[in-house]
């Protein structure tokens, strides 16, 4: 461990995202993966983001510089079909996180989502008014309210539709091209009878 490199905690590491900013910053910084599925890193820990005082007690033992969350649900569908855990893990769990964040003095990078507005202007900006129509872009907001009450120094950066190579994981070019597949398939099949 080089005792020059600041100190940076990666959550959801072993999603598309997190495992990519692992990769990436690994050059700059002592990086800490940390997962709740299976991990991707061999130095990864597993942590529960909705458990405020493991979270806190991590953060304590690791004091890092700074910590890039980007553990949540991001499944839509399911954000509107469990909708308590969708809150716990989106609201909750990212009020953990940065109210951890402020206690040892680490700045968080939150990764929120383009879901918080309803699509109708498009090309937004940060001063336009937040205005999600499903679950998961209200979590979401809810998240990003978390962090602005909680921590003292912090970036929300809302992204949208992430994709690129996940050794188990399908995103959204990945599901486009197999249901495509499918589609295809069934409709030759189709055909046959």
């Amino acid at each position: 461990m080089d005792i020059h490199k600041k100190k940076l905690l990666v959550t959801g590491a072993s999603g598309l995202l997190g495992n990519r900013i692992v990769e990436l910053a690994m050059r700059d910084y002592t990086v800490t993966p940390l997962h709740n599925t299976k991990p991707l890193h061999s130095n990864s820990l597993k942590l529960d983001i909705t458990d405020a005082i493991e979270v806190l007690n991590l953060f304590h033992k690791l004091k890092p510089d700074v910590a890039i969350h980007t553990a949540s649900e991001t499944n839509v569908d399911k954000c509107e079909t469990e909708k308590d855990q969708a809150w716990e893990i989106n609201v909750e769990g990212t009020r953990n996180i940065a109210f951890a964040c402020s206690k040892v003095g680490a700045k968080l990078v939150y990764t929120s989502t383009d879901y918080v507005f309803d699509g109708e202007k498009g090309n937004y900006e940060e001063r336009d008014e937040p205005n999600p129509i499903n679950n998961y872009g209200f979590t979401k907001l809810e998240g990003e309210k978390q962090v602005i009450q909680y921590c003292q120094e912090y970036v929300i950066l809302r992204t949208s539709v992430l994709y690129g190579w996940h050794p188990w994981k399908q995103n959204f070019a990945t599901w486009v091209i197999n249901s495509l597949k499918l589609d295809s398939f069934e409709s030759v099949e189709f055909i046959k009878n």
